[in-house]
């Protein structure tokens, strides 16, 4: 079978084993390796807890854009970080294992290639060369060649597979030697600096109470199969029934705050969808041009539900493009009906879509 591997790993485990307090130590490394699974979307699964790492592996999702399937890896770090976080402002103990809490770190190396699955003791793993592979790569050179202590590793194979050049064209290119294998080339990324993009941005979201509109309907994707229906332009002219989607403003290769989707439809010109603000497999807020000189700012939330996932959008009342200002209260009533049965519709096209792939990727 072809796939991705993805190791996490916690950096600094076993000094901070070996100078802490044993019985605070563990459970300090046991929360932090269940935020990390926590944070696991399909189509990764995991198949061994390895002491300090957890070994994840995956069919390779055709038909789910680099963008997403990267970004649900640089999830497991976000989680990570959070938790971390969260233990060192609100630890109150004063032994070792709290007090070293901010010396432990994640990195990630995540290779593509064959792996074989088979059951051992009633649990599925794989095994292969390039599972081999994935594991080798842990044992490398890229803090000191780097500096970067806390990083993501992805092997030139995965690379191609996923298409993601654009991507890791501004990360640092590392290549790595390993004994009858020869050099294995990749890219590494900084994974506090994925920490610090999440943290700084504005939340710019729409939130229940301040809601003109709202719809909301379950799906049996996972989230990340719908936040690649959300993000990847082709999928969102498929579900918006458009004839053409022309992007704009991305950046180092992704859909992001700024990024302009212009979706036409026909003869008609084109309705621009402005991307404010997004946590990847969480929310995206978006500006949408209905016409006639107005805007509409909505949320699309995804909730973990099940298997499965509920999509809820949130719209904040229509206004005017020109002014800024809501429209007046009858022209609001005018335009209600219409856009929540328009927005309804194109949620209810996004889940067929969405659930069609996910039944294929998950039947792999």
């Amino acid at each position: 079978m072809h796939g991705h591997m993805v190791i996490a790993d916690i950096s600094g485990y076993t000094r901070f084993l070996t100078d802490s307090e044993l019985e605070h130590a563990n459970g300090i490394i046991s929360d932090l390796l269940n935020a990390v699974i926590a944070a696991i979307q399909a189509p990764l699964t995991v198949s061994t807890i390895e002491g300090d790492a957890v070994f994840m592996y995956g069919a390779m999702p055709e038909g789910i854009s680099g963008q997403t399937v990267l970004e649900s890896v640089e999830l497991l770090y976000t989680s990570f970080a959070a938790a971390l976080e969260t233990m060192i402002l609100n630890t109150t103990c004063r032994c070792n294992a709290c007090a070293n809490i901010n010396t432990l770190g994640l990195k990630i190396v995540m290779h593509c290639g064959e792996f074989a699955k088979s059951e051992i003791g009633g649990r599925e793993t794989v095994s292969g060369p390039d599972v081999i592979m994935a594991h080798r790569l842990l044992k490398n050179h890229i803090v000191g060649s780097t500096g970067i202590a806390d990083y993501m590793l992805v092997t030139q194979a995965c690379v191609d597979d996923l298409d993601i050049q654009e991507i890791v064209a501004g990360w640092t290119s590392h290549t790595e030697e390993y004994e009858h294998v020869g050099e294995v080339h990749g890219y590494v990324s900084s994974l506090p600096d994925v920490w610090a993009f999440v943290r700084q941005q504005n939340e710019n979201k729409v939130l229940q109470r301040d809601a003109w509109l709202s719809v909301s309907f379950s799906s049996q994707a996972p989230p990340t199969v719908i936040w690649d229906h959300l993000v990847d332009p082709f999928k969102r002219a498929q579900w918006l029934q458009s004839t053409s989607t022309e992007v704009t403003g991305e950046v180092s290769g992704r859909i992001g705050p700024g990024t302009e989707y212009h979706c036409a439809h026909g003869d008609d010109a084109p309705q621009v969808f402005t991307v404010l603000d997004m946590k990847p497999v969480d929310y995206m807020t978006v500006v949408a041009s209905p016409g006639g000189g107005v805007g509409m700012r909505y949320t699309d939330y995804l909730i973990p539900n099940g298997s499965g996932t509920r999509i809820v959008s949130y719209a904040a009342p229509l206004f005017s493009i020109e002014t800024g200002e809501t429209l007046p209260d009858e022209r609001l009533a005018e335009s209600e009906g219409f856009l929540t049965e328009g927005h309804g519709e194109n949620m209810k096209r996004l889940i067929e879509l969405a659930d069609a792939a996910a039944a294929s990727l998950l039947s792999v």
